[in-house]
């Protein structure tokens, strides 16, 4: 069998990179690390519960607490009662949060490129689908990834 870690270390250092990447890029707009994920899913699901973006990003509520509120005071995004349940919050983006859309997209495309950038077309067509590829097992019904609820 081969070593897990030569596939678990590249794919780390990808997504620690990117996060990096990210929070500088984005350190002007006062978005912080790992914030642009909570816009990113706003930008295909405005209105998700509060509840609902945590688990979406895998994330503690406490962690998803802490980024919407940051993100609610530089006006990116607001929170509002949810008619259903009063004690959820449903969240919203601003206008300022929809514009933020096209910066977002444009580092992101930076940050790929700059990954890719050593590829041949063929090559980004073969990485593209085996990544795919990949990460849809993630979503299989039997992946229980670890519960992110009460952390203790």
């Amino acid at each position: 069998m081969e070593d897990p870690r030569e596939i678990c270390g590249p794919i780390a250092h990808i997504y620690r990179s990117h996060l990096a990447y990210m929070a500088k890029e984005l350190e002007a707009y006062r978005v912080g690390s790992g914030q642009f994920e909570f816009l990113f899913v706003l930008y295909h699901r405005d209105g998700v519960s509060q509840e609902s973006l945590a688990k979406i990003l895998a994330v503690s509520k406490a962690t998803s607490t802490r980024a919407i509120q940051s993100l609610e005071k530089e006006g990116y995004l607001y929170r509002q009662r949810d008619e259903n349940d009063h004690r959820a919050y449903r969240v919203y983006l601003t206008e300022k949060g929809k514009e933020m859309r096209g910066v977002i997209l444009e580092k992101l495309n930076s940050f790929v490129d700059t990954l890719l950038s050593d590829f041949t077309p063929e090559e980004k067509t073969i990485f593209r689908l085996l990544i795919h590829k990949a990460s849809i097992k993630l979503f299989d019904p039997g992946f229980e990834p670890p519960s992110y609820g009460r952390m203790t």
